[in-house]
């Protein structure tokens, strides 16, 4: 059964702390500088790390804050709106598919350096139809195949790569240094990375394998903290649109008074508010211990979603007219970063594919 809370104090608290950091940290001026330079976006992280928003999703006996999905999917939009460059939704779901994997005292000694910011871990899985495979040989593994979009990948420290093993699913942790690793930028700018594991040997003891419910479960906490991101974003954009018709003039008035424009602005504020109804909806699922259930209505949440997401940037664009695509105003780089993260966690047809086959 699906509940709708009022956001408990820590949650809130998340959000505005935040919110705090993106507005001392994330102008447009000093997103650029971190762009140009990788090393000023990982300072942020142990900030990050020590602000505990790495651990917020994970139980406390593991060093984490022990909350629930929906109650940090407000720190989550508040990152999505401030077009963070760091990979917190990638290291929260590696974090939270080997809490799952792992017995509870290596999960806590693994966990703790990640955590901590101390170490950068995320995962790494084969393209579509195109898994990477693990061969045993005398004690090892021996890893073949590419990982082609890892996010957070050019900074890794080590790199937990799903590897298909005699048809069942293995998790190998790689260091960065065993792999070959292509750093590459996506459409708005994000750094991440190409991984090659072609070659690369892992002892068959440092394997993790009955992984199925943990990658699962991580995979679907990635997706919710994708779709917080995305809901994020689209309610920048959403605010960005609505102070910009108030302010731009035309025939001697702001344009946010022509009656065509208030109707764009009203279906932008009902695409707005869907989104974050589905956020919440998918954030609730996620605590099910029901795969199928949980599948079913993250993948409703990211179709739906996707497609208020393509609303709000239309409409953006159009009220903005030729500054909205450029990189002078903010509109620009959130319509990016949403085009960007559409296609993170499987793409539109992916997930109506998954919400069919959870049926």
């Amino acid at each position: 059964m699906i509940r709708f809370d009022i956001p408990s104090e820590e949650a809130t608290l998340l959000r505005e702390t935040a919110e705090r950091f993106v507005a001392d940290r994330y102008g447009l001026a000093q997103r650029a500088a971190m762009l140009a330079d990788e090393t000023l976006a990982q300072k942020n992280w142990a900030d990050m790390a020590e602000l505990g928003w790495l651990a917020a999703p994970l139980p406390e006996a593991l060093g984490g804050l022990g909350l629930q999905p929906v109650q940090i999917t407000g720190l989550l939009e508040a990152l999505g709106a401030g077009l963070v460059l760091e990979p917190v939704s990638a290291v929260m779901q590696c974090a939270a598919t080997l809490a799952r994997a792992l017995p509870e005292a290596q999960a806590q000694d693994t966990l703790d350096p990640i955590l901590s910011g101390a170490r950068i871990d995320v995962m790494a899985e084969g393209a579509r139809g195109k898994p990477i495979t693990a061969r045993s040989d005398d004690g090892t593994l021996k890893l073949s195949g590419t990982s082609p979009l890892v996010m957070g990948g050019n900074i890794a420290a080590t790199f937990w790569v799903v590897a298909e093993r005699d048809g069942a699913e293995v998790l190998c942790p790689v260091p960065a240094t065993a792999a070959q690793v292509e750093r590459y930028r996506l459409l708005d700018g994000q750094p991440v990375a190409r991984v090659v594991f072609d070659g690369v040997t892992v002892r068959e003891a440092d394997t993790i394998a009955d992984i199925g419910a943990a990658l699962r479960f991580g995979a679907d906490m990635g997706r919710v903290a994708i779709l917080a991101e995305s809901a994020g974003v689209i309610d920048a954009l959403y605010r960005a649109t609505l102070d910009y018709v108030k302010l731009r003039e035309q025939f001697g008035r702001p344009i946010g008074r022509f009656q065509a424009v208030q109707h764009r602005m009203a279906d932008m504020f009902i695409a707005r508010e869907e989104a974050r109804s589905m956020l919440q909806l998918a954030a609730e699922a996620q605590e099910s211990k029901d795969d199928a259930f949980r599948a079913r209505l993250i993948s409703a949440a990211r179709v739906k979603i996707s497609d208020n997401a393509r609303k709000v940037q239309r409409d953006a664009v159009q009220l903005h007219g030729g500054m909205g695509v450029t990189d002078e105003l903010p509109v620009g780089h959130m319509v990016k970063r949403l085009l960007v993260l559409a296609q993170l966690g499987g793409n539109r047809q992916q997930h109506l594919e998954r919400f069919n086959a959870a049926a």
